[in-house]
């Protein structure tokens, strides 16, 4: 997978910055990203209210009730997701999604109310991610423990401790 990802860093960049027209070619990056936002949705879980009573798995559904929706539990269903908890881009590779369901993932929320910053925060990501990951290899602090933090957004307890490995 970090080989991928910096054989396409390479072929793609060649060691200068990335920009936005690298966007559409920075595929194998945005699946990178994609799937550390399944494991770790940035809004792990959203509250939506109820317009009309329903029936939901066999449970009512009152109307005006407030239903919170998962990401963080749906992205990592067995139904929806093999080996839930493993990290693997290719999920997100044309052939990987095909056939999910619409909202198995969904980090920014979905429908009419998806997040108005989804598209910027995405581009931002990808742009960080290429430009770091093609400079250094980041290795996590042996030992250290990380922990998701449940709190408005998932957040990690106590920081990420990692290493920079400069890879010229």
């Amino acid at each position: 997978m970090e080989r991928r990802l910096h054989a396409e860093l390479s072929e793609v960049l060649g060691g200068r910055v990335p920009t936005l027209f690298d966007l559409k070619n920075l595929k194998y990056t945005l699946q990178v990203l994609n799937e550390s936002m399944r494991l770790y949705p940035p809004a792990w879980e959203i509250g939506r209210e109820s317009i009309g009573s329903d029936k939901l798995d066999g449970y009512d559904i009152p109307a005006n009730s407030t239903v919170i929706l998962s990401s963080y539990v749906t992205h990592r269903h067995p139904d929806f997701w093999d080996n839930p908890e493993g990290f693997d881009p290719e999920r997100f590779s044309p052939l990987g999604s095909a056939g999910r369901p619409q909202y198995a993932y969904f980090p920014f929320g979905g429908g009419p109310r998806t997040c108005i910053g989804n598209n910027f925060a995405l581009m931002e990501a990808q742009l960080v991610i290429a430009d770091v990951a093609q400079r250094y290899r980041l290795e996590l602090v042996p030992g250290h423990l990380v922990e998701p933090q449940p709190m408005i957004t998932l957040r990690p307890r106590n920081g990420i401790f990692m290493t920079l490995r400069s890879r010229s």
